[in-house]
């Protein structure tokens, strides 16, 4: 069963039907990534995607691919994937090449490849023009903007970190779609580490031609964007192959671009050698944005999508919602396919509804009790010390560190914080986390403390 072809004859079908518009948008960079047991798994570039194909275009899909497999489709389920080379559908001009449903004899025309090139794997959404700028994000589109105006002349290599979910994907796929817009011939390409991982697998485990194949897909390219570079942790192999494809770019004045949720020193397991190489060139952090940048992309979001929200209902999102960009988007888009399946309009009374049951969710999850656990355990502290009166260097830092977090991921007040910390004065509690504020944009360290703890946190309520 050739699952690329059956997904090239779907989307033939489906682009009759569905406006260019939205058909460029919702489709491209997408793929059956599986097939087993009735259960038919298509590959999505982001959860957006994901989120909009469920909503919106299920029915289709199950309509079109019903056409081209004879055997029952139990379920259809998407995954963020990305493509490997054989799994691609090609588009031209905005349309998908495919062979004709109807014409099962038609011959291809002999031009046609199923190859990726490197330029189709950006996503047409990622660029400039969509991404909100804000403090916690305003050094790393700085520098993501001076490289795509000048690739592998500054910040090489350019390493963006950060909690999932908050823009360093965008980032770096705008800078890919800028220096294409200055240069149509220049190579990008974008992949996530696992793709690197399992090319490079595929590469040993099939022979010489195709290691050629390999080096001359990541060493013949002018800009390479590798998402979550910390899954090579441990890899000793797949690192030995990227420290010498980072070598040749880097003295060739090709740009490499690198995104990972941690800084290069953090990352257990990467050898010593690649994280100098990191730390090279530019290193920038991306954090949790405000409430004011929360607020502001979510206005261009529902901008793109041509959806009148108010006001209230968008502060409602951003003061309730945090943990991450994508966090926000899902919301949204909620809201809105509720409301196109309701033919209403967006307002508190739809937002109360749609979004209660998260917004209590995560109220109640994130307690106290978990906070103080996942801060001792983060630090090897004992529970009773950091409740304790101890002084020592050891104990504060950790016992400050729970103030901040009780107070912005607990949302509770002073008091109720010097409650839980042992039966503090409240002016205690405010100097902790005070302190910790005032620290956090200069102590890189504390940052990321704070940030891994944080992702533990959200790990266990998710």
């Amino acid at each position: 069963m050739d699952l690329v072809e059956i997904w090239r004859n779907s989307l033939g079908e489906l682009e009759v039907s569905i406006s260019r518009a939205n058909f460029t948008t919702w489709f491209k960079n997408t793929f059956i990534l599986d097939f087993k047991k009735g259960i038919l798994t298509i590959g999505v570039p982001t959860f957006f995607v994901e989120d909009w194909l469920k909503k919106k275009y299920l029915s289709e899909i199950e309509k079109a691919l019903a056409h081209q497999i004879s055997e029952e489709i139990k379920q259809i389920k998407f995954k963020v994937a990305t493509p490997s080379t054989e799994q691609v559908v090609r588009f031209e001009k905005d349309k998908v090449v495919h062979t004709p449903v109807d014409n099962k004899e038609a011959i291809k025309p002999t031009h046609i490849v199923q190859t990726l090139t490197e330029n189709s794997t950006l996503n047409d959404y990622y660029r400039f023009d969509n991404f909100v700028v804000g403090s916690s994000n305003q050094l790393a589109y700085a520098a993501a903007d001076a490289v795509s105006k000048t690739p592998g002349i500054v910040y090489n290599p350019l390493f963006i970190y950060g909690d999932s979910g908050l823009g360093k994907t965008h980032l770096m796929q705008a800078i890919g779609h800028h220096v294409l817009s200055k240069n149509p011939n220049k190579r990008i390409l974008y992949v996530s580490s696992e793709t690197f991982v399992n090319d490079y697998i595929s590469a040993v485990e099939s022979g010489s031609g195709k290691a050629k194949d390999f080096k001359n897909r990541y060493r013949n390219v002018d800009v390479l964007l590798i998402d979550d570079i910390q899954f090579l942790s441990g890899k000793e192999g797949t690192q030995e192959e990227f420290f010498h494809t980072f070598n040749h770019l880097h003295q060739n004045k090709k740009q490499v671009v690198l995104t990972a949720d941690r800084t290069p020193k953090a990352i257990k397991g990467l050898e010593r050698r690649l994280q100098t190489r990191f730390e090279g060139g530019m290193v920038a952090d991306i954090g949790l944005p405000d409430l004011e940048t929360r607020a502001a992309i979510l206005r261009q979001k529902a901008k793109v999508q041509n959806f009148e929200v108010p006001d209230d209902v968008i502060n409602h999102i951003a003061e309730n919602i945090k943990s991450s960009v994508r966090e926000l988007e899902g919301a949204l888009t909620k809201i809105f396919a509720f409301c196109n399946l309701k033919q209403c309009e967006p307002n508190m009374s739809v937002a109360s509804e749609i979004l209660g049951n998260i917004i209590e969710d995560r109220r109640t999850t994130i307690t106290p009790d978990l906070i103080i656990r996942e801060i001792c355990k983060y630090f090897h502290v004992p529970v009773e010390d950091l409740l304790g009166r101890k002084r020592n260097k050891e104990i504060v830092r950790p016992r400050q560190v729970a103030m901040y977090l009780l107070r912005h991921e607990a949302s509770l007040s002073f008091p109720e914080i010097g409650r839980e910390m042992g039966g503090k004065d409240h002016t205690t509690i405010m100097h902790g986390c005070t302190k910790v504020e005032s620290e956090i944009s200069q102590d890189l360290r504390l940052k990321d403390e704070i940030s891994n703890i944080k992702n533990k946190v959200h790990l266990v309520v998710s």
